[in-house]
């Protein structure tokens, strides 16, 4: 792939500041930048939208909204209200979408459900008003109690679709998704609600849930196929991101993390 066609992560240099992230991004010639909120913390975002701009890099998604299910009504209302501060950041950054890491289940599981469906028409007004979309990431059914319910992309058609809204669309992150035998067929029904597209491979041993991503081409993902699927039948146009969470590659120098990036994306 084409780096202009391509977006870089900022949780794939984990510890990199938004300065960093853009100059590397930059320098290796990515066409854009998917923004971890951590690295948004203290940051003029005007300003910072304006130098983006300034170097030719897209916003293609902050991450995150969600968490919509919670215990208790106070916890649903502070989730409610970061919500709309993520809004406002995607808003402030142009981001193409906003990705909503949906939230676990507490106990019961159709109760989670039912609330992160209910949380996402809630904000959506909120985010149409804001002129910013929605993008739900379907998550690796091993993450349904901690970090997302919707744990394929069937399911979050069914939700998309349910909700009905322009602005509501889907993040598909090749990790979660790449086992489902569905999912040709799936990703031709998402169709113009791919919002998002990222890449990272799937490589084992399995060493923490959330950590042990692989680049491209360092585990078993048919990425080529994954990236064509999108392109051909969903429809997406986009940039593609690589966001790639490893203890790995976190623990190395961002630059060499950035050049291995660079050279997985070469051969999708």
């Amino acid at each position: 792939m084409d780096l202009a066609h391509c977006s870089l992560n900022s949780v794939t240099v984990k510890g990199a500041g938004l300065t960093e992230v853009a100059d590397l991004a930059a320098q290796w010639g990515f066409g854009g930048v998917g923004l971890w909120r951590d690295v948004l913390d203290g940051v003029d975002l005007v300003d910072a939208s304006a130098r983006l701009r300034q170097s030719g890099l897209r916003v293609t998604s902050v991450c995150r909204g969600g968490m919509f299910p919670q215990p208790t009504a106070r916890l649903r209302r502070e989730a409610t209200a970061d919500n709309r501060v993520a809004v406002d950041q995607a808003h402030a950054l142009g981001a193409d979408c906003l990705v909503l890491v949906c939230g676990a289940a507490h106990g019961d599981l159709a109760d989670a459900r039912r609330q992160v469906r209910d949380g996402i028409a809630e904000l959506e007004p909120y985010a149409r008003q804001s002129g910013v979309r929605l993008a739900v990431e379907p998550m690796h059914p091993m993450m349904a109690s901690s970090r997302s319910v919707i744990t394929s992309l069937s399911e979050a058609n069914d939700l998309v679709e349910a909700i009905g809204s322009d602005i509501v669309g889907i993040a598909l992150d090749s990790y979660h998704v790449w086992w489902d035998a569905a999912l040709p067929q799936q990703i031709t029904r998402a169709g113009e609600r791919l919002f998002s597209v990222q890449l990272a491979d799937w490589v084992t041993p399995i060493h923490g849930e959330l950590s042990s991503r692989g680049m491209p081409g360092e585990g078993c993902i048919d990425l080529t196929g994954f990236v064509a699927d999108c392109r051909n039948t969903g429809g997406y146009a986009g940039l593609v991101e690589v966001e790639i969470l490893s203890d790995r590659w976190w623990a190395a120098d961002p630059k060499d993390a950035v050049h291995a990036a660079a050279n997985g994306l070469a051969a999708v």
